[in-house]
Order: C-alpha cells, then structure tokens, then sequence
C-alpha cells in the first residue's frame, strides 16, 4: 500500500485545523511539511511553529522537505519540532552522508530530494544512509506546475539502483501528482505519494478526502 502525504503549504492556514481534522479522519499517513528560505527556491514557506500546532492537534507524523540553502543548520530544530523524515536536497550538501547521519542519529528518517535536472550519479555512494528518496517532478518552489515527463524514468532508475543493491527505500513524488498521473508514478516505483492543489485539495471536498486518500493508498 502506498503512503500519502498532503502537502501542508497547500491548506489555507484559516482552514487549517479543520483540513488537519478530515484528513486524519480520512486515514493520510503523512503530512508534508515544505520549508522554503527564500533562497534555494524563491519562495517562503512554513515553519517550526506551524508544525507544533499540527502535533498539538494530530497524531499523524510530519516529513519535513528542507528546501533551504543550508539544510544542516535546522536538522536538529525540525527534529524537535516533531518531524519524523527529514529530507534535504542534494543539490545543497556539501557533505551529504554526514548530514544522512545526522539525522539518523536523533533517531529520524534520512531523506534525499533530487531535482528534475540533478544527475544520479552521487547516490550509488549513499544507499547506506538513506532512508527515502523524494523526487521532485517539477522545479522546487511553486504548487500548480506542469509534471516533467523524464521524472518518471528517473523513478523506475532509483528503484532499481536500490532494488540492485538488496537496499529496501521509500521513493516519494512531489509535484503534479494527481489521478492522471499517479497511476504512472507508483508502476515506476514511487511509494509514497505528495498530494497538493492538483491532486485533492483543489479536486475534493474534505467530506471526500476518504475517497480520494483510499485512491492513491491503493493504486
């Protein structure tokens, strides 16, 4: 069964503690906390703050996408906020295995997002250290973009870049994952799937968000 993670940055934060209500009550296993510095993308985007008020309202746990230019810097204030995965591009490591290590060792999951354009390459050295790999099917930054076709192989090389290794991973997709396209995604090997504007929120009333999340769990 797949993972779903609705991305918070997409819920009207008037609206917030009734969305986070009807998607726990509709069983999301996730929720996607976007942390933007203005900087590596050009955009601001949630905070430590926002998710102390999720964990004081539900259960339910936060992996957290650190699109930031200095992602080491806040390893270990987003662990104290609650966040169980903790993903930052590689893009911005310049040592990418301590920063895996770091993570793990305050005993939370390890992630590595790649963007559209970023060579796999480096990964082959990481598969140690790595418990979820996020790959980013449009550019960083914006909710509402186009899916970027080459994602998709760049998936199904991930999946068998680990499978290979005897290395079981979580491979989550960010960006255009909707009815359309999700289908798609999961049969390249992706397991955990990141819901925005284009896949519920903008397509579901909350009293549907069961429907939809029992969709994408069982694709």
């Amino acid at each position: 069964m797949n993972k779903v993670s609705p991305s918070v940055m997409c819920i009207n934060t008037m609206e917030l503690k009734e969305k986070i209500k009807a998607l726990d009550e509709a069983k999301v296993d996730l929720y996607h906390i976007d942390i933007m510095d203005g900087h590596f993308v050009p955009n601001f985007c949630l905070n430590g703050y926002l998710m102390k008020d999720i964990a004081s309202i539900s259960k339910t746990p936060m992996d957290v996408h650190l699109m930031v230019t200095n992602p080491t810097d806040y390893i270990e204030y987003f662990a104290s906020c609650g966040a169980e995965y903790i993903t930052m591009h590689i893009e911005t490591l310049e040592h990418p295995i301590r920063a895996l290590k770091q993570v793990r060792s305050l005993g939370k999951k390890a992630g590595i997002a790649i963007n559209p354009a970023t060579d796999l390459g480096q990964l082959k050295y990481m598969l140690d250290f790595i418990d979820l790999v996020c790959v980013m099917t449009v550019d960083p930054g914006f909710a509402g973009q186009t899916l970027i076709p080459a994602t998709i192989d760049k998936i199904r090389e991930i999946r068998k870049m680990f499978t290979d290794a005897g290395k079981d991973i979580e491979i989550m997709v960010d960006g255009q994952v909707k009815e359309t396209t999700a289908p798609k995604l999961v049969e390249a090997g992706a397991n955990v799937l990141v819901l925005g504007t284009s896949g519920l929120f903008n397509s579901y009333k909350p009293e549907e968000y069961p429907k939809a999340v029992q969709f994408y769990q069982n694709l």
